[in-house]
């Protein structure tokens, strides 16, 4: 059950910068491309030869820096290959916001901040991807 973890200020930025980002610079999923779906603003979760990290889908100018999970950035010595696979990929996608259901992942991660959190975690279980924030108990930076 692996857990990675990511500094929220860092995950916020990445959101807001999807969440306010004009609909046509949106990136859609090669999901969303095969079954047509309209795309909305989403974290993606990659894994690469740099590490693995949340980025947003926008392509809009002036995007803040990708939230890397701690240790597994670029000059990291750890290597989430055994966890996450040997290809660069995306992991997964966590739609900021879904019309369909309401639920807005981009203004719980708002409160959780303004809560006093500051930190994200996912956790991979039975094939699932858990994410909770929290107060870390160390620095995530």
């Amino acid at each position: 059950m692996p857990t990675f973890t990511f500094a929220l200020d860092e995950v916020l930025d990445v959101a807001t910068h999807s969440m306010l980002a004009p609909s046509n610079t949106l990136r859609p999923t090669y999901d969303q491309c095969q079954n047509e779906e309209t795309v909305h603003a989403a974290l993606w979760w990659l894994r690469d030869h740099t590490g693995t990290y949340l980025t947003g889908n926008s392509t809009h100018t002036g995007a803040p820096d990708d939230a890397y999970a701690r240790g597994y950035g670029p000059g990291d010595d750890n290597d989430a290959s055994g966890v996450l696979g040997a290809d660069d990929r995306v992991v997964t996608d966590f739609p900021l916001h879904d019309p369909a259901t309401s639920e807005c992942l981009h203004s719980d991660l708002i409160k959780a901040k303004h809560d006093g959190h500051d930190t994200l975690t996912i956790t991979l279980t039975d094939g699932m991807c858990e994410l909770r924030t929290h107060r870390a108990t160390t620095p995530t930076t």
